[in-house]
């Protein structure tokens, strides 16, 4: 089989799964929100927030080295001896600021939460990285998909079994479950002659891992600021319960990047670094027009639907200020997948200074203007900084790379803005059907389902006229994956 085609059932496997478990996710996030009020919610997000950002700034990326390098199995054992132990010190280090970090952050109460985030994030994720990114290396995205579906469903249980009588605790102690289950599963999974040997560290080989994850480990940090930083700015700047609800709205609004994009980006790069150089670059841009298709109307669609879903589902203490949130960050975070296949292209032909400064422009873009838009402009002005932040950013990354490889920019933006143009009559005829449905005094959940339907009618019809090519591409690259299936 190609390497094209072991991609394209990748993303199918990654796609599918990754779907029913972040269905049953958000449906457990639901749940959770009745028996959590947003006050408490704060807190656990905050120390949340803090371990991640204690397990950025302590990892190398190592596993990109042993998929770019195909490392073997002395290197891979050495990276993870080194990438565990980081995480030991990076505990010591976040568990004794505890204090100091919760009252910084206004939060005092954050600091309970530590431990048992940092167990979870700074060890035992830290067992499963290194056999994770050899089942990636091979190409194994079925096992891949499945271990981490199984991690989702396990984290959910085990939130929703004890969140009545845990509270706030049982997003920790869900955390910690996810951690083991996925942990013991790719550690059985991986072959452990490909990582599991004894090696003394070698100072030659440490420099190259080193060497070669710095800029990568740069991008990780600026990654988590970018992504989970402007929680701390909503935090300062508004009142207890604003954050909880910016950060639930932001989640929501991030499923169609959770459920599709980032499945197909976890394929992209181990995908481009077997291929040939002609074939890379025509994949690239070819993988950023698919993608744009399939992510876009979910995005543009949700901002549409978000005030009926936020009315539908969510309570009164909840939903005050969730709808207009959902509705900005929905459409907005469309952008945010954009560059990905062109960081993977960069990050495939050794290229990773690209992805360092990328990533440490957009943590500067998205803070600053989440920061601004927020003093000026009140919650829904933080949600108008960070999609204008991503936007931005998107762009500047995309001519940036293209600039500094072979990649066309006039090709790339081209495809990825393509899918764009059925996303405006679908978003209209979305907010046409509500408010139709909302004068005839219809039930709200019955309005939901009669956008969805509506709005996928509308966007299908309209890809099909506007950007005819890319749609009977992938409806091709769909019917061959069925075909195969059947066989």
């Amino acid at each position: 089989m190609s390497i094209a085609k072991q991609a394209a059932r990748g993303v199918a496997w990654n796609m599918a799964l990754g779907v029913s478990t972040r269905v049953l996710q958000l449906v457990g996030t639901l749940i959770l929100t009745r028996f959590i009020a947003p006050k408490h919610y704060d807190p656990v997000i905050l120390a949340s927030i803090v371990v991640a950002t204690a397990s950025a700034v302590t990892s190398f990326s190592f596993g990109q080295y042993l998929i770019a390098k195909r490392g073997g199995p002395e290197i891979a054992s050495q990276a993870a001896a080194i990438h565990l132990t980081l995480g030991l010190v990076a505990l010591a280090v976040v568990y004794a600021l505890r204090g100091v970090i919760g009252d910084l952050l206004d939060s005092p109460e954050m600091a309970q939460y530590i431990l048992g985030f940092g167990i979870a994030l700074l060890i035992i994720d830290r067992a499963r990285y290194v056999p994770e990114r050899l089942l990636m290396r091979g190409l194994r995205f079925r096992a891949l998909a499945t271990i981490n579906g199984l991690g989702e469903m396990a984290f959910t249980a085990a939130a929703l079994s004890t969140a009545r009588w845990w509270g706030a605790y049982a997003i920790m102690f869900a955390t910690i479950v996810r951690s083991l289950v996925t942990s013991s599963l790719f550690c059985y999974a991986a072959p452990r002659a490909e990582w599991f040997v004894r090696v003394k560290l070698r100072a030659a080989d440490v420099r190259a891992l080193l060497g070669y994850g710095l800029p990568i480990m740069v991008a990780v940090v600026t990654d988590t600021a970018s992504k989970r930083w402007d929680n701390l700015v909503v935090a300062k700047l508004f009142p207890d319960g604003v954050m909880a609800r910016y950060q639930l709205s932001y989640s929501l609004a991030e499923m169609p990047i959770s459920n599709v994009a980032e499945h197909i980006g976890e394929v992209l790069m181990p995908s481009f670094s077997r291929m040939e150089d002609g074939q890379r670059e025509r994949a690239a841009i070819r993988a950023a027009a698919l993608m744009g298709l399939v992510v876009s109307p979910l995005g543009v669609g949700l901002g549409a639907i978000a005030p009926t879903v936020v009315a539908t589902f969510f309570n009164a203490e909840w939903r005050n200020m969730m709808g207009p949130m959902l509705m900005i960050l929905s459409v907005m975070t469309v952008f945010r997948p954009m560059p990905w296949s062109a960081i993977a292209y960069a990050q495939a032909v050794q290229r990773t200074q690209i992805v360092m400064w990328s990533s440490f422009v957009r943590a500067i873009v998205v803070l600053s203007l989440v920061g601004i838009c927020g003093y000026y402009g009140g919650p829904n002005g933080a949600c108008v900084g960070a999609g204008l932040g991503y936007a931005l950013h998107s762009v500047f990354t995309i001519i940036g790379t293209c600039r500094a490889t072979t990649l066309s920019a006039t090709a790339y933006l081209a495809g990825t803005t393509r899918p764009l143009l059925p996303c405006v009559p679908m978003f209209f005829a979305v907010l046409g059907i509500a408010h139709a449905l909302a004068v005839l005094g219809v039930p709200q959940a019955i309005s939901l389902a009669a956008q969805i339907g509506g709005g996928a009618v509308v966007y299908v019809g309209a890809a099909f006229v506007l950007v005819r090519r890319d749609a009977y591409e992938l409806l091709r690259i769909g019917r061959e994956a069925i075909g195969r299936r059947r066989r």
